[in-house]
């Protein structure tokens, strides 16, 4: 099972991961992996097959004012990519706000 956990920093996202998913394993703030990987020249989307099988968390980053610099541009755009590749593979895909999950794909298990 995939499952991909998004919602702005410090909204409860790991103890949403925790509590519904403790068996799978986790791979936790996706967009500083992203960030790492774009320092690197790697692509991210190189991911998306990698991760089937985890429950990932990521920070919604999307959703604020547009970075001056291009490469904080970049960095989001990868990380939007990545999620949307993610989302569409995931079993689940789950939002956090203030620490109350809203099930977007899929259903609480």
């Amino acid at each position: 099972m995939t499952v991909l956990i998004i919602g702005g920093a410090y909204q409860g996202k790991r103890k949403v991961a925790e509590n519904l998913y403790a068996d799978l394993p986790r791979v936790e703030n996706l967009h500083e992996i992203v960030r790492k990987m774009l320092k690197e020249d790697k692509d991210p989307l190189s991911l998306a097959d990698t991760l089937c099988g985890h429950v990932i968390t990521c920070d919604e980053i999307g959703c604020g004012i547009v970075p001056i610099d291009r490469a904080d541009e970049n960095w989001r755009e990868a990380v939007g990519r990545l999620c949307c590749a993610l989302a569409q593979k995931a079993d689940a895909v789950v939002r956090v706000i203030a620490g109350v999950p809203q099930f977007i794909k899929g259903e609480q298990p």
